[in-house]
């Protein structure tokens, strides 16, 4: 296991200071800001604190709120809303001075059987061949600032490897639509919930890279302002993060600087596990 992934997972280790009530105290695992999919991952492991083993997340709905700040703790709230028969439902707020910097719904089930259907996956190249991320970021170090080369070669949690080739540094207008096959850099523990907690981590890397792709610009821009709005997760079953999975993402519409994004995920034998969806803020300077 990579020191990246380590340092990643040690995210999850969140403690408990009073009956539904958590903390985080930690430092940057390599982002200039804290990034949304940690505050993400960190809300469902605190809110499955609070439900019974035997029941799952399948469904993450969440608003990013305010940004957080590295030098303070995160407080994480767990709202019991419902205990039901067949579903528990949480609200979790991830609170900084005061303050909701993020809040998020989270409903978990009992599986069980029933109706089973899925669209096919997307004809693409498997991952064996294709270049990962960091060595293509590798190759391109020379252009890049010094200031900036820190987070452009960190070490990453998550291989990943683009399917189409596109241009970090001089981006072109391209269809609104990629596929990234990714994998963790090291083995996970058995515990589905830290797969998930994974996988919802890493959802937020690129989903609205879709929907920047016709306007010719990228996070890389100067002129170019994005931030994640809200983000949308289902499970649509048992989750191993051990594997390649193909997260095919597809931008249908971007208006009012707002970028609209939706993901599918799938096992590298086509089953869909899970999909996102999310809205972010895009706005060009002039």
């Amino acid at each position: 296991m990579t020191k990246a992934l380590t340092r990643t997972l040690k995210l999850l280790e969140l403690n408990r200071i009073d009956r539904d009530i958590y903390t985080w105290n930690g430092k940057s695992v390599g982002f200039q800001r804290i990034f949304g999919g940690q505050i993400m991952a960190q809300c469902l492991v605190a809110a499955y604190q609070t439900v019974e083993k035997k029941r799952t997340a399948h469904s993450f709905h969440s608003y990013f709120l305010r940004p957080g700040d590295f030098n303070q703790n995160i407080i994480f709230d767990v709202d019991r809303i419902r205990d039901g028969k067949s579903f528990t439902t949480r609200r979790v707020n991830a609170i900084q001075d005061g303050e909701a910097i993020f809040s998020c719904s989270i409903s978990f089930q009992k599986r069980e059987k029933g109706l089973s259907h899925q669209i096919k996956m997307p004809d693409v190249l498997g991952p064996e061949g294709l270049q990962s991320e960091w060595e293509i970021r590798n190759k391109m170090k020379s252009k890049i600032a010094k200031e900036y080369l820190p987070m452009w070669l960190r070490e990453r949690e998550i291989e990943m490897r683009q399917v189409e080739s596109y241009d970090l540094l001089k981006p072109k207008k391209l269809p609104p639509y990629r596929n990234t096959w990714m994998k963790p850099t090291g083995k996970l523990p058995q515990d589905e919930r830290i797969h998930q907690a994974l996988l919802l981590y890493v959802s937020d890397m690129g989903l609205l890279g879709a929907a920047v792709n016709p306007h010719e610009v990228n996070f890389m821009s100067k002129n170019f302002q994005s931030a994640s709005l809200d983000h949308v997760m289902w499970f649509h079953g048992k989750i191993n993060f051990n594997n390649w999975l193909l997260y095919h993402i597809n931008s249908p519409i971007s208006q009012n600087a707002r970028g609209f994004s939706r993901g599918s995920i799938y096992t590298k034998s086509g089953k869909l596990i899970a999909s996102t969806s999310q809205e972010g803020l895009m706005r060009v300077w002039e």
